[in-house]
Formats: structure tokens, C-alpha cells, sequence
């Protein structure tokens, strides 16, 4: 799974450069977090974060990772980047490619 997570992070760094690189950070540790745990619920991700930080901060980031105006607009831009990646990867790239860009 630590693979994924990189290929993922490494997908979004090249695809979404104008993205924030700590709004980047906490959405990776989030999905992360989701792959790693059974609930999705905004308390699971926080306590399932990999992090230094006390619980109590890692569900605060969470909270503000998921409340995040930006991330939101940017969210069409990510699933762009990550379907590009998918697109190049498969042998079916001309459908999704098609999809990427309307």
C-alpha cells in the first residue's frame, strides 16, 4: 500500500503543481489514513494519521483538510490529474482521455 501512496503523491506533485504542498501533505496522509483504517468517519482519519502530533491535532487537521474552500476547488483538478496518470497506464487511454477532457 506504501507504494500506492507514492505513486499517488508523486502523480499529484507532477500533474497538480499549483496545489500547496502542506494542503498536498495533508491530503496524502488523509488517504493514507482511509486505506489504513475500516471507518471513514472525520475522527477514524484523524486518530488513524500518521503524524507526530497529539490525536486531538491530527483530527483538527483533518477537520480543516476537509473543510478546506481551496482543496474543494481544486478537487476537479486532482481527479483530472489522477484519471491522466490512470489514462497513461492503461490500454484503454484514448477512453479515458476523452473523459480527462471535456
Amino acid at each position: 500500500m506504501m507504494r500506492d501512496i507514492q505513486i499517488l503523491q508523486q502523480t499529484l506533485q507532477n500533474q497538480c503543481p499549483s496545489i500547496h504542498k502542506k494542503r498536498l501533505n495533508s491530503l496524502i496522509l488523509a488517504t493514507k489514513s482511509m486505506l489504513d483504517g475500516s471507518d471513514l468517519t472525520l475522527t477514524k482519519l484523524g486518530r488513524q494519521l500518521e503524524t507526530n502530533t497529539t490525536v486531538k491535532h491530527a483530527i483538527k487537521r483533518v477537520d480543516s483538510l476537509l473543510g478546506n474552500r481551496q482543496l474543494h476547488r481544486e478537487k476537479d483538478l486532482i481527479y483530472r490529474g489522477c484519471c491522466k496518470k490512470i489514462s497513461q497506464d492503461s490500454e484503454f487511454s484514448s477512453v479515458f482521455s476523452d473523459r480527462v477532457t471535456q
